[in-house]
């Protein structure tokens, strides 16, 4: 008995150092199979992107930055694979090693039970049981005797059968590891053949930038042009912006002057009130908010920076936030007061955050333009073919105000671009990722 309780002892600390580790490798997987769904969502979408503008002729070098920001997201997505595929290694050599032991101890447990078949097969009269608790030496050994002959067969088939169904969800276990690093292992070729080909994309994509580029002085001609034409268009943004934050900046200390006046009225004839409002701490001087309600609006909007949904379903960022050379074209500089965002053809423009629409009008090329005010915060959405939402209008978080307008070369772009009173922010430290 001594030797069987050794070896249970030793299997259910095996079995419990293996629980151990399950939940941390468990864990792991679980988070890298989020980032990989993530990974396939944002490549779905760019391929949905392209495939809008590949069979156009003329490439433009945007397409080029969508397809190199495929290939990043494709290499990630191989890297997590192989990542995964690790674990699945480790978990399997663990689940093999717990095997080998397990059956080990099944083969002692064995060979336990028979020896105490054989006793039993040799003291099988009631008299030699008798005998054998009556040779005791004393009361305590004659009932431990007793109780032996009661409980060790039925403790050892109940050993030996957990032992057996341990070995069997072990070897069940092993079974669904090794189908799921096939499946894996499958997968992952699969991802290195896509990204083999997006490379050669790539390279084909970057074949044409480089034609291009032999033209380059009249690309950078046409560029700048484009930029002069978004200049004009962005002065009439940042006139919007400067009239809306003195129109509610004029509302708001309105506001505090009456509140002053009631103020300062009140303590002249309750100085105990007075006292109270001298240990008051200081508020947030908001710019714009001029009421409390608008200010938790503001203060809502500003927690929840880096959590904002993307203004369209599928999108890709372009042209990012300031100023910056063009990727492509030396020389040629472009300045951003948002982010250019890349997107299908007829797609809803939503709401990133509730508020109100402070201002729609049409800009130089004739599509529209929607401001909207989240207290002392502002969303602006450029280059909308149509628009559902008018001045004054209170939007919800994610509700549609218009559908993106899409141009002669099949490219359906926007400008998105987030604002704290008149001062710029970049929408990439805004929008969740």
């Amino acid at each position: 008995m001594t030797i069987g309780n050794k070896h249970i002892i030793t299997f259910v600390l095996l079995c419990l150092f293996a629980l151990h580790l399950t939940p941390s490798s468990a864990q792991n997987r679980q988070s890298l199979e989020k980032e990989k769904a993530k990974l396939e969502k944002e490549i779905s979408s760019m391929n949905a992107i392209l495939k809008e503008t590949r069979q156009n002729k003329k490439m433009s070098t945007s397409e080029l930055q969508i397809i190199r920001k495929k290939v990043e997201q494709r290499q990630q997505l191989v890297k997590n694979i192989s990542s995964q595929i690790g674990i699945l290694d480790s978990q399997i050599k663990n689940t093999q090693q717990s095997i080998t032991n397990s059956y080990r101890d099944l083969q002692v447990m064995k060979q336990n039970y028979a020896q105490m078949l054989r006793y039993a097969q040799k003291n099988k009269s009631g008299m030699d049981k008798l005998l054998f608790i009556f040779a005791a030496k004393d009361y305590k050994e004659a009932y431990q005797r007793y109780i032996f002959f009661r409980k060790s067969a039925q403790i050892q088939r109940q050993q030996m059968a957990l032992i057996q169904n341990k070995t069997i969800e072990l070897s069940s276990m092993t079974e669904d590891l090794l189908s799921q690093k096939q499946s894996q292992s499958v997968l992952l070729r699969q991802e290195q053949v896509n990204t083999d080909n997006l490379n050669k994309e790539r390279k084909q994509q970057e074949k044409v930038v480089n034609d291009i580029k032999k033209q380059e002085n009249k690309i950078a001609k046409q560029i700048k042009e484009k930029e002069a034409k978004k200049k004009k268009l962005q002065n009439q943004i940042n006139a919007a912006i400067a009239e809306e934050v003195k129109k509610q900046a004029k509302i708001a200390e309105t506001k505090r002057k009456n509140a002053a006046t009631s103020n300062t009225a009140k303590a002249n004839t309750d100085k105990k009130t007075t006292t109270n409002n001298a240990k008051e701490p200081e508020k947030k001087n908001y710019v714009m908010s001029a009421t409390p309600k608008e200010e938790a609006l503001s203060n809502s909007f500003a927690n929840n920076k880096g959590k904002l949904p993307w203004p369209v379903a599928k999108g890709v960022i372009v042209s990012g936030f300031g100023r910056h050379p063009h990727p492509d074209i030396a020389g040629v500089e472009i300045e951003n007061l948002g982010v250019d965002i890349r997107t299908t053809k007829g797609s809803s423009v939503k709401a990133v955050f509730e508020g109100e629409v402070c201002k729609v009008w049409a800009g130089p090329n004739g599509n529209k333009i929607v401001i909207i005010r989240h207290g002392e915060y502002m969303t602006v959405y450029t280059n909308l073919a149509s628009v559902s939402v008018s001045d004054g209008t209170k939007v919800s978080t994610g509700q549609s105000i218009g559908t993106i307008a899409t141009n002669e070369n099949g490219q359906s772009e926007m400008n998105f671009q987030v604002r704290q009173g008149v001062k710029c922010q970049n929408p990439v430290l805004w929008l969740a990722r």
